[in-house]
């Protein structure tokens, strides 16, 4: 059931069926985490390097769906950044190549606070990404999954174009009428 919530958790963020933040796919990421979870409570529990990479990968592709979720809302076009710091962490190999990444580009993330309290979704949505940084374990990133999902069903999409719209200030009737 969460493999199938983390997919529509994306798709639901990207407005798109399949977006191409994995390219296994995101069913076969969770997978794949969930397998090496299993496997390594059936071996006494003692955290790996493989099952700390699998988390990492889902705790991103977690934080990737929120991200890009903040940016369809915002009109600040470099919070796009941070999807990009993101996205480019994905292709990493290992935990330590993750964080080095990151860490790189840490300020990036910076400007997902610009305006942020102009739109109550927007707070909310910069809210569960904030809770998913800070995430340990299989549960908290199930919640948040869970969560994601409530909230971006009642997020208005269009709110946001038309928020857009309202900034442009209507032709003056008078000189429309002297053209």
């Amino acid at each position: 059931m969460s493999a199938k919530s983390f997919e529509i958790l994306l798709e639901t963020a990207f407005d798109t069926e399949n977006p191409s933040v994995f390219e296994e796919g995101a069913t076969k990421v969770y997978e794949q985490f969930e397998k090496v979870y299993r496997d390594t409570h059936l071996k006494g529990g003692k955290l790996t390097e493989e099952l700390s990479f699998r988390f990492e990968r889902l705790r991103l592709g977690v934080a990737i769906a929120f991200v890009k979720a903040f940016t369809r809302l915002s009109t600040n076009e470099k919070s796009k950044e941070a999807l990009d710091t993101l996205k480019e962490a994905l292709k990493a190999k290992s935990t330590r190549e993750i964080d080095k990444i990151v860490q790189k580009k840490i300020t990036t993330f910076d400007n997902l606070y610009h305006e942020i309290f102009v739109n109550e979704q927007r707070e909310q949505i910069l809210e569960l990404f904030e809770r998913t940084l800070d995430a340990a374990t299989k549960e908290e990133l199930d919640e948040l999954i869970f969560e994601g999902l409530d909230l971006l069903q009642e997020v208005d999409w269009d709110a946001a174009e038309q928020e857009e719209d309202d900034d442009i200030e209507p032709l003056d009737e008078d000189f429309l009428k002297n053209i």
